[in-house]
């Protein structure tokens, strides 16, 4: 797993795809933050409230997301295409070596993205004169990277789980990002609200867009470790129907 791990990371890091998009990710919440329209640290972070979640969620933390599942999609996907994916699976025929070495590295591009997207988010905001806000201190900012690093893990085992089961990168790079806007755990509220059944809401919690809503810049510890414990179960839940897909002759 480890191996293929380092080859991934030389592969990738070696690509303009990464470059490309965290280039682009930056460019699109730099430009919202200068034009008001994510008003503080806390709405580019996700962690502002009422009106500014959904703006946060697409142009703020949410961008870092957009742009990283269309990175994961890509990476994938030319796994695929390069035949890069039946040299491993010839010499590995245990697929879950490949698909943990995959979430692995494609969880370090994720979190290249989200820290950059925070360091970028608070040199700009102490730029432009607004300040940068820290209402949890450095341990709710270090907090919130940890949450938002694991969440990326999990996007990035759901994203492989479509390629893999589908065999095409247009529904992997779909369902991503759909699930990095949040409309799926927005649904489920909605529905939960308009039904009066607050378990349909509860459930759309513990979605992956869900698990990132709820991390913010305070340390709370026990929706710390719901954050971490659901993306670890999502990783596993999308790593094991993953792990049924390279099976098939096509790719033996």
């Amino acid at each position: 797993m480890l191996n293929i791990f380092k080859m991934d990371m030389r592969r990738t890091l070696r690509s303009k795809a990464i470059y490309s998009c965290i280039f682009s990710m930056l460019l699109i919440s730099g430009t919202m933050i200068f034009f008001g329209m994510l008003p503080s640290f806390a709405a580019a972070t996700g962690s502002g409230s009422g009106a500014m979640d959904m703006t946060s969620s697409m142009m703020g933390i949410g961008m870092a997301f957009i742009m990283t599942s269309i990175l994961f999609a890509i990476c994938v996907s030319s796994d695929f295409s390069s035949g890069f994916s039946k040299n491993i699976f010839s010499r590995h025929t245990n697929p879950a070596r490949y698909i943990g070495g995959k979430i692995l590295s494609m969880t370090v591009y994720g979190a290249i993205a989200v820290i950059a997207h925070t360091v970028v988010s608070m040199l700009i905001f102490a730029v432009i004169g607004i300040g940068v806000g820290l209402p949890g201190g450095l341990i709710g900012l270090l907090a919130y990277l940890i949450e938002k690093i694991f969440i990326s893990g999990s996007f990035a085992a759901l994203i492989l789980m479509i390629y893999l089961v589908t065999r095409h990168i247009a529904p992997a790079m779909i369902v991503g990002v759909i699930a990095a806007t949040g409309i799926v755990s927005t649904l489920f509220t909605v529905a939960g609200d308009y039904l009066e059944l607050p378990i349909i809401s509860t459930i759309g919690k513990f979605t992956i867009s869900g698990l990132s809503s709820q991390a913010n810049l305070e340390f709370h510890g026990s929706v710390f470790a719901a954050i971490i414990l659901g993306s670890v179960v999502w990783m596993a839940i999308c790593s094991a129907i993953g792990a049924k897909a390279p099976k098939r002759k096509d790719i033996s």
